[in-house]
């Protein structure tokens, strides 16, 4: 049989979400690849490398040393060898791939890397790595030319409001760089203290002045560590040191605020002693954060914290949104946004004035696991289908914001490696028409969207088993999963809608179609209101109906949840009472039989905030997060089984909707 043409990128259809690689060959591949490479040609047979160890040969490069090294910790030494060989080209690719572009391509020869630069090199590697663990023991015949659509792919962690060891960041590097991540966004200072060693002030590293790990500093030898860690793996590291706002320690360590005469005298210094140790070749652009603070000099501030980088060599960058100090002239901007801002996508490429990276599509601790991943798949990096010198890529941020004593907790809270995978996947790949309602009204799966998001779901379950087994990784398979929606109606009316709907009579009803496990109806105001049914209001109730089939009977698990605090200000229902699914009055019938909820918790019936509890100091209980709880389990019957679940909405503070997810 003939090979198959070498597939390009699909053109995008107005009005309607293309995937930027065409699906077919997707589903053709033996592996599973994250981000899907952008032209992949499978030439039919496969090369069987079971038991055998890779070998670097050609043009041997630091970066891909480095990578292989990595792989083979997890790996015992095979019986025999065979070679990678890697071709250092710089006329290769033309200029606008030729950063991180590569060829890979594996035959009965052997596999051959060929790129550019190292870093293309690297990225080469890093495809065949994740071919070698999800391909058990076989590598495709292939052809692959592969480059990103933007310039950086990144990620944040707040590690000014939860610190992290230096031991923990360098694992979490090493797993973002085979997702072809190469930006780390390091959030050093916030409100509980500055992480950072001072020698100018050394009462800034005084416990006394500090609410939270008081004890734990950054020296500078170990940022300057955790540097060389990320630029051994092609990673970039932006740090911020938040100013004016974010900075209650710098009050209690001086007695003045930031933004006074004799603060922005101190704060001057500190920016001479942090670039004097951190230097501009490891690290040319500083964050100085500027966000959710408002001063009366706040062009003043800017302006003199603006000069002062520059004055090192170093390119500034700011938080932009309506609630920041204005962004300078010559800083990057770093678009964020909540409630409406989020919904009206603060990005839009005809509005850019100066280079910008985009974090708008929702932070990592405030929505919930499935939204956050489509919000991130189908979204369009910077409003456009591919960066430029201005659109510069996206940071996904992780913000616990509120204390957490076990810092482990941290990734699973957030749906750290779900989000990041998202993320690597569409701005590595660019995307075509905006897909931000898909997010919010899942596509049926015989469209294009809903294929694409079936298929990447698949793909991201394969490189959990095989590179994050050891990771909080609270995402599991939900395309498959069809509702019928009986559409909102006052709570007043439950009883005789119930009834309807327990006789099979939904059809005198008004409904919808949905598709996948996870349903959002409405969400809170802080994400702007996101659902099927965003003009929804509280007082009103949904049944949503669904058939899950079983090839035996017997007991059968599920990831059950039916709201989730906000992990930045705490809004929501509240941990359910002890014999209740949750504290919105959620009920479910099986086959018409109505269940009990076989959990019982210590904290039944408590922290429930209807306000926002920013910062706050009591943590987290894994009983108010859902998706870290143990599954449960329901006795199906062979063949078709229907769950009916009742959700009202009780009010504001409620992120409305329903996760049921079949585990088998």
């Amino acid at each position: 049989m003939a090979a198959p043409a070498m597939q390009a990128a699909n053109a995008p259809t107005p009005g309607t979400w293309d995937s930027p690689h065409d699906l077919s060959v997707e589903e053709s591949a033996q592996v599973a690849l994250i981000p899907f490479p952008r032209k992949a040609e499978w030439t039919g047979g496969t090369l069987d490398v079971q038991e055998k160890t890779p070998r670097l040969t050609g043009d041997i490069v630091s970066m891909v040393q480095t990578a292989l090294q990595e792989y083979m910790q997890g790996q015992k030494d095979g019986k025999s060898y065979f070679d990678v060989k890697c071709n250092l080209q710089p006329d290769l690719l033309p200029p606008d791939k030729a950063a991180e572009g590569y060829h890979l391509n594996i035959d009965p020869k052997g596999v051959a890397i060929s790129a550019a630069t190292e870093a293309g090199l690297l990225q080469g590697f890093q495809t065949l790595r994740q071919m070698l663990v999800t391909g058990n023991g076989k590598l495709p015949y292939c052809r692959i030319e592969d480059w990103p659509a933007f310039r950086y792919r990144g990620f944040m962690q707040d590690c000014g409001r939860n610190f992290r060891s230096v031991e923990r960041l360098k694992k979490e590097l090493s797993l973002a760089a085979q997702l072809k991540v190469n930006l780390f966004h390091w959030h050093l200072t916030d409100y509980p203290a500055w992480h950072v060693e001072c020698k100018c002030y050394p009462q800034l590293n005084d416990p006394r002045y500090r609410t939270r790990d008081k004890h734990d500093t950054y020296s500078y030898e170990q940022i300057r560590e955790v540097f060389a860690y990320a630029a051994a793996r092609n990673i970039t590291i932006i740090p911020e040191l938040d100013m004016p706002g974010h900075s209650a320690y710098f009050d209690r360590a001086f007695g003045f605020k930031m933004h006074t005469p004799q603060g922005m005298k101190i704060v001057g210094e500190l920016l001479d002693e942090f670039c004097n140790e951190i230097p501009a070749d490891i690290c040319p652009i500083l964050h100085f954060g500027a966000d959710e603070v408002r001063i009366p000099n706040a062009a003043q501030f800017v302006d003199f914290v603006t000069k002062k980088l520059q004055s090192h060599n170093r390119t500034p960058m700011q938080w932009a949104s309506s609630r920041d100090l204005p962004v300078g002239e010559s800083s990057i901007e770093q678009r964020w946004g909540e409630g409406a801002d989020m919904v009206a996508k603060s990005i839009r490429p005809e509005r850019l004035k100066r280079k910008a990276f985009d974090s708008t599509m929702g932070y990592a601790n405030l929505l919930d696991p499935a939204l956050l991943v489509r919000r991130y798949f189908f979204m369009r990096p910077c409003g456009s289908a591919q960066g430029d010198e201005k659109k510069l890529g996206t940071i996904i941020c992780i913000w616990p914001d509120g204390k957490v004593d076990n810092k482990e907790y941290i990734p699973g809270m957030c749906t750290m490696w779900p989000g990041i995978m998202a993320m690597a996947e569409r701005s590595w790949n660019g995307g075509g028409a905006d897909g931000d309602h898909l997010p919010l009204e899942m596509a049926a799966p015989c469209t294009t969207a809903g294929r694409a998001y079936s298929l990447f779901e698949k793909r991201m379950q394969a490189l959990h088993r095989a590179q994050f087994t050891e990771e909080s990784f609270p995402m599991w398979y939900e395309s498959g999963v069809n509702w019928t929606i009986v559409e909102p109606l006052p709570t007043n009316r439950a009883a005789e809608i119930r009834q309807k709907i327990l006789e099979g009579r939904q059809h005198e009803c008004k409904t919808v179609k949905a598709y996948c496990a996870n349903l959002y109806f409405r969400t809170r105001p802080d994400t702007g209101y996101l659902g099927i049914f965003p003009k929804a209001k509280p007082g009103s109730t949904i049944w949503a109906i669904t058939t899950i089939h079983a090839q035996k009977a017997g007991k059968h698990k599920f990831m059950l949840g039916f709201d989730a605090p906000a992990r930045s200000n705490r809004r929501w229902t509240g941990i359910p009472k002890n014999g209740e699914w949750s504290q919105c009055g959620t009920r479910i019938w099986l086959n018409g039989i109505e269940q009990k909820t076989p959990r019982t918790y210590k904290l039944a019936g408590q922290n429930r905030h209807t306000g926002n509890a920013w910062n706050f100091e009591k943590p987290l209980s894994p009983e108010e997060i859902w998706w870290v709880q143990e599954p449960v389990e329901f006795e199906l019957q062979e063949g078709d089984n229907t769950f009916i679940i009742e959700q009202p909405y009780v009010g504001e503070h409620q992120s409305w909707g329903i996760s049921l997810i079949p585990l088998s």
